[in-house]
C-alpha cells in the first residue's frame, strides 16, 4: 500500500518526524518499506497559470495563448493540447524549469511563434498515465479549486509535496492496508495515539427501507449493510480527494467512484456504488452464481460465472462479482442520480478463487483475501454517504438495509511475563510490557506475573501467546535484544553419501559445457507423462495457477523444452541444457519422489568459428556424452541401449538405457510432430536423456582417478568379424572383455559396414583392442594367447565368423 505522509499527518503530530528515518524505523519493527519517494524531486519552476486569451493557429492544431503566471507582463504560451481554453487555471512550466524525465524548458518558436514556458498534462511532470483522471487523460490539466493564485508553486496543490511510503505489506500484516491502520502503526513507533475520528452522519431524507429488500447467505457474506443516497450530481472530486487517490496509485474517476476508493484507503473496507435505477424489483440479493451465468464488469471484460462465484442480484440477473469488481450494467455515470452504497464482509476463500479464476484481482478483492477491519463496516458506510452529501450534493435517506450482521468478538489472551521475556530473550518488567501494548493501542490487565490483553478487532493476525511476544519484540525493537548463543549442541555440517554424488554428477556435467537450468515442477496434464516409458497415475493440484501449471511433472524433459523454447524466441538457438531435479507420481495409494537428471541438445557441438567445421549435434555425439558422464562415476559395464516407443520420442531414434538388464532412463530425438508442429523450436532436431538416479547412485564409485603414465608400450590388435545384423555391439564387446585376459585395457569399435559384397542379414565389424602390462613388456606370445581366446569366444557366443 502506498501511505501518504502529509495523511498521516490528520492522525498523528508528524513534526520533527524525518519520513526517510521513518520508513527504516517501520522495516526494522516488521513492516517493509520497500521505497519512499518524494514526488517533487527533481522538478523545478512549476507553477499556477492563468489563461487569459486562447486562439486557433491556422492551418494548425496549435494555441496561441497568453498566460498570467504572476509576472509583470503575461507570457505567450504556444500549446498543442486540445482542452486548453481562456479562462482556465493551468500548470506552467516557465523557462529554465525542470518536467519529468529531467527535460528542461526553454523558450524557443512554434510556427514562427514565440513560445515562452509550456502548458502541461500531469503525465509530463511524472504522473503515470494509469493515474490522469480520464478527462485530462490526452491533454493539459485544469484546475477547478479557488484561491489558487497565478505564480504560485503547483507542488502542493497536487499533492507533489507528500512523501509516499510503500508499505510492503505481507499476508500477516494486512491491518496496515489502509491509512486507520498505517496510522496506529506508526503511532506505536512514535508513542503517539493516532486521532481516529468517528463518524456521525444525519440522515436527512425519507426512508427507504420499507420498498427495499436485501438477503445473503452468512456462510458467504457474514455482513452486508447497504444505504440509499439521491440527488447525487456527477462531477469531478475536490482537488484534495484526488490527490490522496493518486498518490495512494488509484485514478480518480467521479465524485461518487473517488468517494468509495477514498474510504476504502482510509478505513480499509472495501465499497461499492450502484446506481440505484437499476434495481427495479426493489432487491439485492447475494448468492452464489447459477451454471451458464453470465456478467459483464465495470471493465467491459465478459465473464462465464461459476457455481463458486459470489455474485450480487437484482433478484434476477447478477449485477455484480462480490468482492472484485460491479457489473457494467449498474455502474454509476454521468445521468446517476440515486445510488446504493455497498459496505459487506465476504468469505475470503470465495474472493480470492473468483478473482484468480477470472484473472481480474482488484484492489478490492486483495483486501477481502487478507481480511478486514468487521468493526469498521459501518463507519465506511456512513462516511462514504457524508462525503457523497457534501461532495455531490446528496441526500441521506433515513434508515439501512442489512441483509447480514455477524457480529466478531475481541480475542481475549492470557500470557505471563516470564514466558514473554524467556521466548524473547528479554529482561522486560511488567511495566515496560504494559506501555508496550498501551502504545499499540490493545487493553490490558495484570495479575502479578500474568497479564491479559484484549486485540481489538483491527488486528486480526492476533491469536496465541506468541503473536502478542511478537508484537513486544518488535516494539521494544529487534536490535534491543542481545545476541546470545543458542542453549543446544553444536551440529556439525555436510552433505550426505547420496547428496555427494549428486552435485558431483552435476559438476560433471557443467563440466562438459551443460549449462543448468531450473524449471517449474508444475506442468500440464499432457506433458506431465509425456517422455515417460511407463507413466504412473498423475499428481495434480486442486486450485492450478493456469491451464499449463496443473499437475506435477514425471518427468524433467517437458521443463528442459520450455526453457528451449523460451532461448528460441529470443534468437538462442545453439543449447546444450541439464536440470537435476525430482520429478512425482502417486503409485499403490502413495505419493513419491524421485531425484532424475535430464540433459537436452540442439544445435552445433561447438560454437560455430571459421577455424573448424561444425559438427551438429546427433543421437551419437549424445550417446557419447552420456557415456562419457557414467565412465567418470564409474559407470562403463553392463550398459545396453534397447529400442524403445516412447510418448514424445522419435519413433526410430530413442533407446531405453538399462544397466545390468535394469531399466535407468531413455536417451534420444524428440519426435518431429512436436518440434515441427510447435512454431517455437522451428523444426529443429532436439536431443535428449533422462536418467533415474535412483538406479544410477548406487552404481557410482568414487569416479576417476589420475594415475601415472605407464612405463612399458602398449601392444594393439584389430580384429575383423563378420555377424548377424542383429548382435549389438555391445554383446560384442562382452564377449571381448570376458575372455581377453588381464591385460586388456580398451576395446575401441574402428569400423562397422553392411550391405553389398556381404550375405544377407550379415554386417561386417571391426575394433582395435588394446593390450597392456604396466609392470613388465608384453610378449607376443601373451597376446596372441588373449585373442584367440577372443575369437574363440565370438564364434561361440554371436556366431561370430573371423574374417
Amino acid at each position: 500500500m502506498l501511505v501518504s505522509y502529509n495523511w498521516l499527518k490528520d492522525f498523528l503530530n508528524m513534526e520533527g518526524v524525518d519520513p526517510y528515518a521513518l520508513a527504516e524505523k517501520l522495516t526494522r519493527s516488521g513492516v517493509e518499506i520497500a521505497s519512499t519517494v518524494h514526488p517533487q524531486a527533481g522538478l523545478s519552476k512549476l507553477v499556477v497559470g492563468h489563461v487569459l486569451t486562447c486562439e486557433l493557429m491556422e492551418g494548425t492544431h496549435l494555441h496561441k495563448t497568453t498566460v498570467d503566471v504572476g509576472e509583470e507582463e503575461p507570457k505567450q504560451i504556444i500549446c498543442g493540447a486540445p482542452n486548453v481554453a481562456a479562462g482556465q487555471d493551468v500548470i506552467v512550466a516557465l523557462p529554465g524549469a525542470h518536467i519529468a524525465g529531467g527535460h528542461k524548458i526553454k523558450k524557443g518558436k512554434l510556427r514562427g511563434e514565440v513560445s515562452d514556458g509550456m502548458i502541461c498534462g500531469l503525465q509530463e511532470i511524472g504522473f503515470a498515465d494509469a493515474l490522469v483522471p480520464p478527462k485530462y487523460a490526452d491533454g493539459i490539466f485544469v484546475f477547478h479549486e479557488e484561491g489558487l493564485k497565478p505564480g504560485e508553486e503547483v507542488f502542493k496543490a497536487l499533492g507533489m509535496d507528500d512523501y509516499i511510503l510503500d508499505f510492503d505489506i505481507t499476508p500477516n500484516r494486512a491491518d496496515t492496508s489502509s491509512m486507520e491502520g498505517a496510522a496506529y502503526e506508526v503511532g506505536a513507533l512514535i508513542d503517539q495515539k493516532p486521532k481516529i475520528e468517528d463518524v456521525v452522519l444525519k440522515e436527512d431524507g425519507p426512508d427507504w427501507t420499507d420498498g427495499f429488500t436485501a438477503t445473503a447467505d452468512v456462510k458467504v457474506a457474514p455482513k452486508y449493510y447497504l444505504r440509499k443516497v439521491t440527488g447525487v450530481k456527477i462531477g469531478e472530486s475536490p482537488l484534495w480527494m484526488q490527490t490522496r487517490l493518486w498518490n495512494a496509485g488509484i485514478r480518480p474517476i467521479n465524485n461518487v467512484v473517488d468517494a468509495t476508493n477514498y474510504v476504502m484507503l482510509l478505513t480499509g473496507q472495501p465499497m461499492h456504488a450502484y446506481d440505484a435505477a437499476m434495481f427495479k424489483n426493489g432487491r439485492i440479493d447475494v448468492r452464489l452464481a447459477k451454471e451458464g451465468e453470465k456478467l459483464q464488469l465495470l471493465n467491459e471484460k465478459e465473464l462465464d460465472l461459476d457455481p463458486e462465484d459470489v455474485v450480487i442480484t437484482d433478484g434476477e440477473k447478477a449485477v455484480g462479482l462480490a468482492g472484485v469488481m460491479g457489473g457494467y450494467n449498474s455502474e454509476v455515470t454521468e445521468s446517476t442520480t440515486d445510488v446504493i452504497l455497498e459496505a459487506a464482509v465476504f468469505d475470503p476463500a470465495l474472493i480470492r478463487k473468483a478473482a484468480l479464476r477470472h484473472d481480474n484481482r482488484t484492489y478490492a478483492s486483495a483486501l477481502f483475501e487478507k481480511g478486514i477491519n468487521w468493526d469498521n463496516t459501518q463507519k465506511a458506510l456512513d462516511a462514504c454517504a457524508l462525503i457523497l452529501r457534501n461532495d455531490a450534493n446528496g441526500t441521506v435517506c433515513a434508515g439501512e438495509v442489512k441483509a447480514t450482521d455477524e457480529k466478531r468478538d475481541p480475542v481475549v489472551i492470557t500470557t505471563t511475563a516470564s514466558r514473554t521475556n524467556k521466548l524473547l530473550g528479554t529482561n522486560l518488567s511488567m511495566d515496560e510490557i504494559v506501555k508496550i501494548f498501551h502504545k499499540l493501542n490493545f487493553a490490558i490487565t495484570t495479575d502479578g506475573d500474568s497479564y491479559t490483553v484484549t486485540v481489538p478487532n483491527r488486528r486480526w493476525d492476533i491469536f496465541i501467546d506468541a503473536d502478542l511476544f511478537e508484537e513486544v519484540g518488535r516494539i521494544y525493537g529487534y536490535d534491543n535484544i542481545k545476541s546470545t548463543h543458542p542453549e543446544t549442541g553444536e551440529i556439525s555440517g555436510g552433505y550426505t553419501e547420496e547428496e555427494t554424488k549428486i552435485r558431483h554428477l552435476r559438476n560433471l556435467a557443467e563440466g562438459q559445457g551443460l549449462t543448468e537450468t531450473i524449471n517449474y515442477s508444475l506442468t500440464s496434464d499432457e506433458m506431465a507423462t509425456t517422455f515417460v516409458k511407463q507413466p504412473l497415475p498423475a499428481v495434480k493440484v486442486n486450485w492450478p495457477l493456469n491451464s499449463s501449471r496443473t499437475t506435477m511433472r514425471q518427468n524433467l524433459i517437458c521443463g528442459l523444452l520450455d526453457t528451449i523454447a523460451y532461448n528460441f524466441a529470443r534468437k538462442q538457438t545453439e543449447l546444450q541444457l541439464f536440470e537435476n531435479a525430482r520429478v512425482y507420481d502417486k503409485a499403490n495409494g502413495e505419493y513419491n519422489e524421485h531425484e532424475h537428471l535430464a540433459a537436452a541438445y540442439v544445435g552445433n557441438a561447438g560454437q560455430s568459428n571459421w577455424q573448424h567445421q561444425d559438427e551438429k549435434i546427433d543421437f551419437y555425439y549424445v550417446k557419447g556424452q552420456l557415456e562419457d558422464l557414467l565412465e567418470m562415476v564409474g559407470i562403463s559395464k553392463g550398459i545396453e541401449y534397447r529400442p524403445e516407443v516412447v510418448n514424445g520420442m522419435h519413433p526410430t531414434r530413442t533407446a531405453g538405457i538399462y544397466i545390468n538388464d535394469e531399466y535407468v532412463g531413455l536417451i534420444g530425438q524428440i519426435a518431429p510432430v512436436l518440434t515441427v508442429s510447435d512454431k517455437n523450436f522451428a523444426g529443429k532436431e532436439i536431443y535428449v536423456y533422462e536418467l533415474n538416479l535412483e538406479k544410477i547412485l548406487p552404481l557410482m564409485t568414487k569416479g576417476v582417478k589420475s594415475v601415472p603414465a605407464p612405463k612399458y608400450p602398449a601392444v594393439e590388435r584389430d580384429l575383423s568379424i563378420l555377424v548377424d545384423k542383429d548382435v549389438t555391439n555391445a554383446a560384442v564387446v562382452s564377449a571381448i572383455e570376458d575372455n581377453a585376459g588381464k591385460y586388456l585395457v580398451k576395446v575401441d569399435v574402428i569400423d562397422v559396414y553392411a550391405g553389398a559384397h556381404l550375405p544377407n542379414g550379415k554386417k561386417s565389424l571391426a575394433y582395435r583392442l588394446t593390450f597392456l602390462n604396466e609392470k613388465d613388456t608384453l610378449t607376443d606370445e601373451v597376446v596372441s594367447k588373449a585373442m584367440t581366446e577372443v575369437q574363440n569366444a565370438l564364434e561361440e557366443k554371436v556366431d561370430a565368423t573371423i574374417r
